[in-house]
């Protein structure tokens, strides 16, 4: 997360300033209607512990993180002021200062008198703040206890399967994700159907064949179509020496997911051998040109990186979608005559390009991914192909 402006810092720390003295002289409850403060003034601020106006002037003097120490240590465990500890804890996770965030979540924890609200709430956070610290055993053994609580049961669950997740320990991360939808809390069943496929990969790894078809029809059952199904079927075929199955699959995989064009289009012809080749890639470009601009251009990206470009069903196609864009139009006028060079230099560069991004987060790669390595999202990676022209 980037650092938030450093007056916008300041303005929340004087809101938490501001929070702890109205606790600590009862502001809000001394409030006339006229608007004024009954009982406040040089001889309540004269009552102030000195170190309040050193906090202060650490915040007017731009040293918020001192401001924060100095608060911090002032701060006591009671109703009017416990809210504070939370939102500074909070303050300090989403800055990356999680040693801090921790130290003010255990000495919440060590409070004797601690409401048992309050004692789950800051269970919750310390288990927070190990999450964002990467030390996941420790998140993992709080969120757990924290999901026996039935206020918190969905937060910490969901948090819980987001640690599995990261630890691509899938049958806990789908036993979780069962208990979410137990309660009505899980996620779409498409982040099911894909632990089923983790699952059913890992199963194909050991040769387990039986069991892997098994997981796979369980992943069929939570989303369909499903993509990432279909093309684990096609594999099993194609290690069973069924290739007319593994070409059917591959082919359906494709039509329901085309961003996987650039990884197996190879495959696909690879399955269907030199006699079948052309007829395929005319039926390929034929459904594309159905389907629109987009897809079209994601099948002659995918054709030229596979060295595909002299294939006879793709002319057309390639000067179709050369034409249409402005900067590849230039590249493709000035090799006229040579086509077959340009498409060989251009897919050198889009071997070495960042070929899929995430619609959510924009996390560019040069390898598709299921599940994209920042934001955790499942299922989102989109062709983009970022290729630097001359």
């Amino acid at each position: 997360m980037p650092d938030l402006p450093l007056l916008a810092w300041l303005l929340i720390l004087s809101a938490l300033v501001l929070g702890i003295l109205a606790g600590h002289f009862g502001w809000g409850r001394r409030w006339t209607r006229g608007g004024s403060l009954r009982g406040v003034g040089a001889r309540s601020f004269g009552k102030l512990h000195p170190d309040y106006l050193t906090g202060l002037d650490y915040l007017v003097t731009e040293q918020p993180d001192r401001a924060l120490d100095m608060f911090l240590k002032l701060m006591d465990a009671s109703a009017d002021t416990i809210e504070t500890h939370f939102a500074l804890g909070a303050l300090y996770r989403r800055r990356g200062e999680v040693e801090r965030a921790i130290r003010i979540h255990q000495n919440l924890l060590a409070r004797d008198g601690l409401a048992p609200e309050h004692r789950e709430q800051a269970l919750l956070a310390l288990a927070q703040d190990y999450l964002r610290a990467g030390v996941l055993d420790r998140a993992e053994g709080l969120f757990q206890k924290v999901a026996e609580t039935p206020r918190l049961r969905a937060s910490a669950l969901a948090a819980l399967r987001g640690v599995y997740e990261r630890q691509h320990e899938w049958q806990q991360a789908l036993d979780t994700y069962r208990q979410l939808a137990r309660i009505k809390a899980a996620p779409p069943r498409l982040v099911a159907a894909h632990y089923l496929c983790e699952l059913a990969a890992l199963e194909l790894e050991r040769g387990a064949i039986d069991a892997a078809r098994t997981l796979l029809r369980q992943a069929r059952r939570e989303a369909a179509p499903f993509a990432r199904a279909t093309l684990l079927r096609a594999q099993i075929a194609d290690r069973q020496n069924d290739r007319e199955l593994a070409i059917r699959l591959l082919r359906s995989a494709l039509h329901e997911c085309p961003e996987l064009l650039a990884e197996e289009l190879p495959h696909l012809l690879a399955l269907a051998g030199s006699e079948q080749r052309d007829a395929l890639l005319a039926e390929l470009v034929a459904q594309a040109r159905e389907r629109g601009a987009g897809d079209l251009k994601r099948l002659v990206f995918a054709a030229i990186a596979a060295d595909l470009s002299g294939a006879a069903p793709l002319r057309d196609a390639l000067e179709s979608v050369f034409t249409q864009d402005a900067t590849l139009n230039a590249l493709w006028q000035e090799g006229r005559g040579n086509e077959e060079r340009v498409a060989r230099e251009l897919g050198a560069l889009l071997n070495h390009a960042e070929r899929y991004r995430c619609a959510e987060c924009g996390f560019a790669a040069r390898s598709f991914y299921w599940h994209c390595p920042a934001c955790q999202s499942w299922q989102t990676f989109e062709s983009y192909a970022l290729v630097k022209l001359r």
